[in-house]
């Protein structure tokens, strides 16, 4: 191959057009071409280095391992020089079955992996930061702070601080919006542990990126990694406690990783040889059954029972109704406080419609019901038609199918709703017709079927 062709003009405009820097050499290691992107990334003039060998210039160049092993190698990361980072690509040249040679592909990642530093020290300030708000605010996550009067809640409190003390393993179970997070801070607390509470929901960690979130890395471990390293969420929670949310989302080759862990106290860096000792509090949570789990294989038995050594099992607001007042009550006065307006007036029939739903969302379906009445509550008070029209229809064909409550006004509502839906649908929804029937002026009906947020007959 006559390698004279280089000497095109043109030829030489094509390759100083591409992005990346571009380095062709002969079989013998000189430098035949040297593109403008090369002197700008390497700071090394053409006329300085063409025609002459690259071990001169680059001792360590990968090209060099290419022309002797005659293999590509692709994507490899490197830093030529401080405060550059570069990824190269270089493949050997064959001309009729001859090696004539080699090229290589330098592209500039340094800005991007300089930002990628910089989110992540970021990222770790923000940690930090977030921990110390934490330790501030631990008296709030106290178990004097859950809120609650009934015989099954004051029973799950008084297991969970029996156990607190302890190193022991703690499985919180329960639906979603019951409060898992909140008794596992309030464990925390009472336990008088030195370190950091740390909570990690093993729903929101792409799999690839798992093991160096929980264990951390080296200096320069793979691709993007900070020169310095980076400390996991173990070492984060180190001395103190560890909360593992949505256990059962966590891959199957970190249950096993996390095993070992629980049963050595040592945890391995990505990228490190020596492992680091560590005392760290495991409390984990899910809302799915653990134990079926176990028997279809989708997570490991010897994990489960590692986890499983005491459980606290949640129960729903539905079998606790008694605590409905008090979460309501509650939920009023910090919702008015953080948002400095005066707290508004619970009528009587939205409180029996609260206390009648099922709160399938728990907690805090509950919390965020109530911040919607406070906000669309008016002249100072929380009226009927201030409930969401899903939760009065819920409600309400619950309140059927139990004994009847002879609250006047809330039997007043219910028989309305009732007698104006039945009206509408033999009249095929025509609000004059059914205006004549109830004996009502139009514009009357129109109010109810607002005041009752009855919006799908409007």
């Amino acid at each position: 191959m006559d390698f004279g062709v280089l000497n095109s003009e043109a030829v030489k405009s094509i390759l100083n057009a591409i992005h990346e820097a571009v380095c062709i050499v002969d079989k013998n290691g000189i430098v035949l071409h040297w593109s403008k992107k090369s002197e700008a990334l390497f700071n090394v003039k053409a006329e300085k280095i063409v025609g002459k060998p690259l071990k001169n210039f680059f001792p360590t160049a990968l090209l060099l391992g290419v022309l002797k092993n005659k293999t590509e190698t692709d994507n490899v990361y490197l830093s030529p020089r401080k405060d550059t980072y570069v990824v190269v690509s270089a493949k050997p040249l064959f001309f009729n079955g001859h090696f004539v040679g080699a090229i290589s592909t330098d592209k500039d990642i340094t800005e991007m992996t300089n930002l990628t530093f910089e989110l992540e020290e970021t990222r770790q300030r923000l940690n930090q930061l977030r921990q110390e708000v934490s330790k501030l605010s631990d008296e709030k996550f106290s178990f004097g702070q859950i809120l609650g009067r009934s015989d099954l809640i004051k029973q799950k409190i008084d297991r969970a601080m029996q156990v607190a003390k302890t190193k022991t393993g703690i499985l919180i179970t329960g639906e979603s919006g019951t409060g898992k997070e909140i008794f596992a801070r309030a464990i925390h607390q009472y336990s008088d542990r030195k370190g950091n509470f740390i909570a990690i929901n093993c729903s929101a960690i792409p799999e690839n990126l798992f093991e160096s979130e929980m264990f951390g890395y080296v200096g320069g471990a793979f691709t993007g990694a900070l020169k310095k390293g980076k400390g996991g969420q173990f070492e984060h929670a180190n001395e103190g406690t560890l909360f593992l949310d949505e256990i059962s989302d966590m891959p199957m080759h970190m249950q096993a990783k996390l095993l070992r862990v629980l049963q050595e106290n040592k945890i391995l860096r990505i990228g490190a040889d020596t492992p680091k000792d560590i005392d760290v509090r495991i409390i984990s949570a899910s809302n799915k059954d653990l134990r079926k789990m176990v028997e279809i294989g989708s997570f490991r038995e010897d994990l489960y029972y590692r986890l499983n050594v005491v459980k606290i099992d949640l129960p729903p607001l539905r079998e606790r109704k008694e605590d409905i007042p008090i979460l309501v009550e509650a939920f009023i006065k910090n919702f008015c406080r953080q948002n400095n307006i005066n707290e508004p007036k619970l009528m009587p029939e939205v409180f029996n419609i609260l206390t009648s739903y099922n709160w399938e969302g728990n907690i805090r379906e509950l919390k965020n019901t109530v911040e919607h009445l406070v906000v669309f509550s008016k002249n100072g008070n929380i009226a009927i038609e201030s409930v969401p029209e899903q939760i009065i229809e819920r409600s309400m064909s619950k309140v059927k199918r139990k004994e009847p409550t002879f609250e006047l006004e809330s039997c007043v509502a219910r028989t309305e709703m009732d007698v104006i839906r039945k009206v509408m649908e033999m009249v095929k929804g025509n609000k004059s017709r059914a205006a004549k029937i109830l004996n009502i002026p139009r514009s009357t009906l129109y109010y109810k079927l607002e005041r009752y947020r009855m919006k799908d007959l409007l």
